[in-house]
This record gives C-alpha cells, sequence and structure tokens, in this order.
C-alpha cells in the first residue's frame, strides 16, 4: 500500500470519526437542553417498594 493511499485512509476515518463525535456532542446539547425546558417525569432509579 503506498503512503499516499493510507494518507486518504486517516483523512477518511478521522472525517468519520469527526462527524460522529459532532453528532453525539450535537444531541447531547439537545437532550440536556430538553431536560431543562421540562421537569423531569421519570427518575433515573428503579425504585422497587413503592
Amino acid at each position: 500500500m503506498g503512503e499516499s493511499n493510507k494518507k486518504v485512509l486517516f483523512n477518511v476515518g478521522g472525517a468519520i470519526v469527526g462527524a460522529v463525535l459532532a453528532t453525539v456532542a450535537i444531541f447531547g446539547l439537545i437532550a440536556q437542553q430538553g431536560s431543562i425546558t421540562q421537569p423531569q417525569k421519570f427518575s433515573s432509579t428503579i425504585n422497587y417498594n413503592q
């Protein structure tokens, strides 16, 4: 495999990883904003003795 092929692969791989991370970050921000505006109805812990 040539040196230029490796560079292309790394660039494409880096772009994909960057896009995935950006998407996760954006969804995280949206989820945070949504949880702030709406009162939390369900607790994250499961309580069996209700």
